[in-house]
């Protein structure tokens, strides 16, 4: 994408500011648009991108502050003046959002800003959920079932059985889990 060789990239926006980029040979020639939808209200999806602090910390104090300064508007300041402003980490302040600075140097931050309004975690597709979730699933199983079918399809790329019985024993696999929670 970043050498102008790709026609669409359906990702997250979170690699965009790479890619407008002062350094990028693309920027300013992508657009940014929602999915497609058809039997929904939007097409976003959420991620997590959080912080965490052990309970036995000896250091919450100090973790606390570290935190409450990595998610504030010094440190969107200080790195906007080191990498530019379409480089700040965005989807955590809608200040950033509102900031001039910010949607001149970043031309997607219209249809980022909409996609995570518009994400409906508890109810994202066209069936009830047993559990909240868009692409992340909040229950204790979720990122080993992750690792375990991209594991199956690594295999099958290397040669070792085929994509779709990588992708039948993932399906198997999840259905397991989600039968525990019917």
């Amino acid at each position: 994408m970043s050498q102008g060789k790709t026609a669409m990239w359906y990702d997250a926006t979170s690699a965009a500011g790479a890619l407008e980029a002062d350094s990028s040979p693309v920027k300013g020639k992508i657009g940014y648009a929602q999915a497609p939808i058809k039997e929904t209200k939007s097409s976003g999806w959420l991620w997590t991108w959080s912080w965490a602090m052990q309970a036995a910390s000896r250091k919450q104090d100090a973790a606390g502050k570290f935190v409450a300064w990595a998610s504030s508007k010094d440190y969107e300041h200080l790195v906007a003046s080191k990498l530019g402003w379409a480089k700040v980490p965005s989807g955590k302040r809608v200040s950033t959002y509102e900031n001039a600075e910010f949607q001149k140097a970043a031309p997607f931050f219209t249809a980022e800003r909409f996609a995570i309004e518009n994400a409906d975690p508890k109810n994202p597709g066209t069936q009830p959920r047993p559990a909240v979730g868009i692409q992340f699933v909040g229950i204790p199983e979720f990122a080993a079932l992750g690792t375990n079918v991209s594991q199956g399809v690594s295999s099958a790329i290397a040669g070792q059985g085929t994509v779709a019985d990588a992708l039948a024993k993932g399906q198997d696999a999840a259905q397991k889990i989600g039968n525990k929670y019917k």
